[in-house]
């Protein structure tokens, strides 16, 4: 559970971390979509709407905020 505040609005998000062949990605649903957090080429954590359509607008602030969070409690487990 992530439960933090951003832009003023408190936030508690369920991360499911789920494997994926080499790797491993989180799950997060974020104002009502479906988004996976995944590495990248440099090994930063990037959004991916599950969703082939546009799920609307969410802040790209707060998915980074979701990301570097992420990251962070990875790597304090580490």
């Amino acid at each position: 559970m992530l439960k933090f505040e951003y832009r003023g609005k408190p936030h508690i998000l369920e991360v499911r971390p789920w494997l994926q062949q080499y790797k491993a990605v989180y799950k997060v649903t974020v104002e009502k979509h479906e988004i996976t957090f995944e590495p990248d080429e440099e090994g930063d954590l990037r959004a991916v709407s599950d969703v082939h359509t546009t799920p609307g607008h969410i802040d790209g602030g707060l998915l980074e905020e979701i990301a570097q969070r992420i990251a962070a409690h990875v790597n304090d487990q580490g």
